[in-house]
Order: structure tokens, then C-alpha cells, then sequence
């Protein structure tokens, strides 16, 4: 079940949603969503494999410490966790439907942190789906921090949203498996990778 800020995100996106497309850029303002505004981040698909950071909150900011404006997403992830974030777009872009993650990062001075990051499709000027809002979640108090910034997250499960929605929880080892079968639906946590059954 989200946080009850990352529901908000996610039922304002499904609102503005057009048919089976996401929803326009322009049909979604961050500063619409008052207090939670820290915790948005808007990012462009400028070219193939770059998802740069075009609007950070504050949090976002400070979590990472520093100005992430011109930054690739994707480095903010261990190396070895990036496919599988670069595959997280690519099923929220395929469904038209926000994805979540559940993530983790350790600060400089070795507290955890967890973290649920939703990445929600839009529509950019280009009439495709260049354009992803989203929400960082602190899961766990970031007050522990102590104002030192997380070093590069690591990434634990990626989730659908909405119903029949499958849950890929990251392999200790090994690669990322997606499954389709369009002859039937699967319950919430039936999609397994790795090592079990699935």
C-alpha cells in the first residue's frame, strides 16, 4: 500500500489521465500539490538512456546534497541497479500507469534511510511520453541523517500500480526477469525474479 503522499501523486496523475494515454504535461503542476512540493522531482527524456532531472524539491536536494537540476536519474543508482531502473520506465511507459520503487541509500556517515520513489508517465511537447513526475517518500525519519547527504541508492522492489499490478523485488544476484503472459492476470506479489518460482 503507498504512502498516503505517493497516493495523492498518484490519483491526481490518474484524474488528468486521457484514455489509455498518460496525462499532458502542461495538465499537472507540481506547486498544485502545496507542501509536498520539496518532495516532487520532474524529469525529460532529452535523448535515448539520459532521464535528466529538470525540477528537484528541496528534500530531494538536500537528501542528495546538492542541486540536482541537469543531472542523469539514473546516477543517482548503484551502477549495478541501473537496468533495472531504466526498466522501470520503460513498464510505466508500456502500461501508462506510475510505477513504484522502494529504495534504500546509506549517508557518509552510515545511517540507512528507506525511501518510496514513484516515477508517473506524462506527456511531453513532443506528443510522446518523454515527460515523468514524481515523489521521493521518506519511509524512515531523514532527520537521522544529521544534514549529511545519501550516497548512490539501491534499489529493493519496483511495483505497478493499480489492480492485478505485479510486484519485481530486486535479485540479491543475477538479472531482472520480466514475465508476460496475456492470457491471464497476475495477483499483486506473483511476479518473483531471481532464484524462485515465477
Amino acid at each position: 500500500m503507498p504512502h498516503a503522499n505517493t497516493q495523492r501523486l498518484i490519483d491526481e496523475w490518474r484524474r488528468q489521465k486521457s484514455g489509455e494515454s498518460p496525462p499532458l504535461r502542461t495538465s499537472i503542476s507540481p506547486v498544485a500539490f502545496g507542501p509536498l512540493l520539496p518532495q516532487l522531482f520532474l524529469l525529460g527524456t532529452e535523448r535515448i538512456g539520459l532521464e535528466e532531472v529538470r525540477l528537484a524539491g528541496g528534500l530531494i536536494a538536500d537528501l542528495h546534497g546538492r542541486d540536482l537540476r541537469g543531472a542523469d536519474f539514473f546516477e543517482l543508482w548503484s551502477r549495478e541497479d541501473r537496468p533495472r531502473v531504466r526498466m522501470a520506465f520503460t513498464m510505466a511507459r508500456s502500461a501508462a500507469a506510475p510505477v513504484l520503487l522502494t529504495a534504500s541509500a546509506t549517508s557518509v556517515n552510515g545511517i540507512d534511510v528507506a525511501l518510496e520513489i514513484s516515477l508517473a508517465p506524462l506527456i511531453g511537447a513532443s506528443g510522446r511520453a518523454d515527460r515523468t513526475i514524481g515523489l521521493y517518500q521518506p519511509l524512515t525519519p531523514v532527520g537521522a541523517l544529521m544534514g549529511r547527504p545519501v550516497s548512490q541508492m539501491r534499489l529493493q522492489s519496483v511495483e505497478m500500480t493499480g489492480a492485478a499490478a505485479p510486484r519485481v523485488e530486486a535479485p540479491a544476484r543475477g538479472r531482472l526477469r520480466l514475465v508476460v503472459d496475456n492470457s491471464r492476470s497476475f495477483p499483486a506479489g506473483a511476479l518473483r525474479s531471481g532464484g524462485g518460482a515465477g
